[in-house]
């Protein structure tokens, strides 16, 4: 392999290798960032079908912003190597985390499954199925923030899926039970999945087990999955029943969506919340209801006339019921017109945007507040008003607080070394700049900073300080000095607290090779000289010329 990847990417080292791909740390020459490039292997790259999978990640994944989805930067080929260029996240995965802490706290566990929920809204909004969400796939930066990767085996949710004479694509260990009896993926999957790695947080390991990834199947299809309050009786049951509805066998009894699970994720841990009584799925969980078929059409053999009044009083009970859900919720009649707010929070806007539409309600773009916070990541909400499980009139507009980022907290570096502040501040990405002042402290430490300690900023973009140091009694005369406009060194002597005076000067009291293409009004000579050094407990005075005739004499010179 060629030490660069389109004249751009120089490679640093190998990460991983996949069955499809090996994934090597670079370095982005142009815009000097480290990335993670993907470079399908070369004897893969002779499968149709593999490459087609390769192609469809990068165009899967090019369709997706989100916080919590890895970015992709760019995709490309050379020669035969095709490559995906994506963000570098420098941490772990969240397998490596449960493997080496074993079971996470339960609040912990629910705020890094908030956040591969909103992940997935967000690819199931752009109408793609991950189809491989694992806790291997779970990527964690060093600053917490959580990304869902890989979506090597994600389809289109109306696209054709691609695999190997009917094989199955995903982890089995979180594989549904529909995708091993060879139907399609849908929304569901991926939530199926989502409730697996939620068990697989809070007891330190996954479900079912088997000596061969067959076993392993059909444990997930016939067995139901172990409850986690046996294994762990703190965990609330609110929290359990989310993964048994996520997890169900039959996917028509999970969550519709992930918003709405994300919705209980938001309320799960609330003090309403922690007493709720278990839930408990149809009989129809096992995923197959053709027992209840055959018991139906028997009884249709059996007796038509029973069959139809069943039908027609079937009917009737769904109308009367459609009505009163109707009236209730305020559609018909004058009654409950109102909704409850739902819980917004850690959603992105446009997610809320998804759920708000639902209950009948909106986002006001015109009054939304964006502000840093101390704890939501950027573009996540942090708040609404009004606020979530307050009565609202439908089609009310909610207004939104917006994390703008994590704020950091400033230190104090009075005291300090001024050079050392300057370090330590420079690291942070902060513009700084130095003012030595008179003062009793002891010469280079800092005495004042322009911004208090414990002002709170954005990390990402820090604003200027400003440093006041004790001024050392000696300083040597910059050399930049010499052909500086001298309104600007004026600026500097005054700064330093340096006694100067400024002689004019006309052509002739210089050397002609002084006046040399230097500009009126600038410092042509000092004396004492420019880099020398200069006592300020001293009298003395720096005598400064310059001159402000550059015209060469008229006439003939006598």
């Amino acid at each position: 392999m060629s030490e660069y990847m389109g004249n751009r990417y120089r490679i640093v080292k190998l990460l991983g290798k996949g069955g499809m791909a090996d994934v090597y740390l670079a370095y982005d020459e142009i815009l000097k960032r480290e990335v993670a490039v993907k470079i399908m292997k070369s004897d893969m790259a002779d499968d149709p079908l593999a490459l087609e999978r390769f192609k469809r990640e990068a165009g899967a994944v090019t369709k997706l912003s989100h916080p919590n989805i890895v970015d992709v930067y760019d995709v490309g080929d050379e020669g035969d190597k095709h490559y995906i260029v994506m963000e570098y996240v420098r941490g772990y995965t969240l397998k490596q985390l449960i493997q080496k802490r074993g079971p996470l706290p339960v609040k912990e566990a629910v705020w890094v499954i908030r956040q591969l929920a909103g992940a997935l809204m967000e690819a199931h909004r752009n109408n793609i199925i991950h189809r491989d969400v694992k806790s291997q796939n779970v990527l964690i930066k060093d600053d917490g923030t959580v990304k869902l990767s890989d979506f090597g085996i994600a389809v289109a949710n109306d696209s054709s899926q691609i695999t190997h004479k009917n094989a199955v694509l995903g982890s089995v260990h979180y594989l549904a039970p529909e995708l091993s009896r060879g139907k399609q993926a849908t929304m569901q999957a991926d939530i199926y999945a989502l409730g697996i790695v939620f068990y697989e947080m809070l007891t330190g390991d996954v479900p079912f087990k088997g000596e061969t990834p067959v076993q392993v199947a059909l444990k997930h299809i016939k067995e139901d999955i172990p409850s986690v309050r046996k294994i762990n009786s703190e965990i609330p049951q609110s929290v359990e029943n989310i993964i048994i509805k996520a997890t169900a066998k039959n996917p028509n009894l999970r969550y519709r969506n992930v918003a709405l699970m994300l919705q209980d994720l938001n309320e799960c841990l609330k003090k309403s919340h922690l007493n709720d009584p278990k839930i408990n799925l149809k009989s129809s969980d096992n995923g197959s209801d053709s027992n209840d078929k055959s018991k139906r059409k028997g009884r249709k053999d059996e007796n038509p006339l029973f069959s139809v009044v069943f039908l027609l009083f079937v009917s009737l009970f769904s109308i009367i019921v459609l009505l009163l859900v109707l009236f209730f919720t305020g559609v018909i009649g004058s009654k409950n017109k109102t909704v409850t707010v739902p819980n917004l929070t850690n959603m992105t806007v446009q997610e809320a945007k998804d759920l708000l539409a639902e209950y009948s309600l909106e986002v006001d773009d015109s009054r939304i507040v964006w502000t840093l916070s101390d704890s939501t990541p950027k573009d996540l909400i942090i708040s609404s008003s009004p606020a979530a499980n307050e009565e609202v009139e439908r089609n009310s507009k909610i207004k939104l607080t917006v994390s703008s980022g994590i704020y950091a907290v400033l230190g104090e570096y009075i005291g300090k070394d001024y050079e050392t502040a300057q370090e330590e501040l420079i690291a942070l990405n902060f513009k700084v700049r130095l003012l030595p002042v008179d003062s009793k402290e002891e010469p280079g430490k800092v005495v004042d900073q322009s911004l208090e300690p414990g002002y709170k900023y954005d990390s990402a973009q820090p604003p200027e300080i400003t440093l006041k140091y004790s001024q050392e009694s000696s300083i040597i005369l910059s050399l930049g000095l010499m052909g500086m406009d001298i309104e600007d060194a004026k600026k500097y002597f005054e700064e330093f607290d340096i006694r100067y005076q400024l002689i004019e000067k006309d052509r002739d009291f210089f050397d002609s090779e002084e006046i040399i293409d230097t500009a009126v009004d600038t410092v042509i000579r000092m004396t004492p000289k420019a880099g020398t050094l200069y006592n300020r407990d001293s009298d003395d005075v720096v005598l400064v010329y310059y001159y402000t005739n550059h015209e060469e004499p008229q006439g003939e010179e006598p």
